[in-house]
């Protein structure tokens, strides 16, 4: 058995990506749809068109809620 320490430096550190983040259209996309959010479109009509036009695969819960929590991280004020 390895300690902690071993395991993590021997082990992967990078974790998934987000599909945000995959490629520039994905994060284009998701900041239209951030700022689209922050003008007044409900976040669950953008979500929709993040899944139905854009291919998002998550929830449409969860990207509701990580519209609302990235906003100020892809929209400038």
């Amino acid at each position: 058995m390895t300690s902690l320490s071993s395991f993590a430096e021997s082990s992967n550190k990078s974790g998934p990506v987000a599909w945000r983040e995959l490629n520039e259209s994905n994060r284009a996309a998701w900041i239209e749809a951030c700022k689209g959010v922050k003008n007044g479109i409900p976040a669950r009509t953008a979500a929709k068109w993040l899944i139905e036009d854009k291919g998002c695969p998550l929830m449409l819960d969860t990207i509701r809620v990580q519209l609302k929590n990235t906003m100020d991280l892809y929209v400038k004020s």
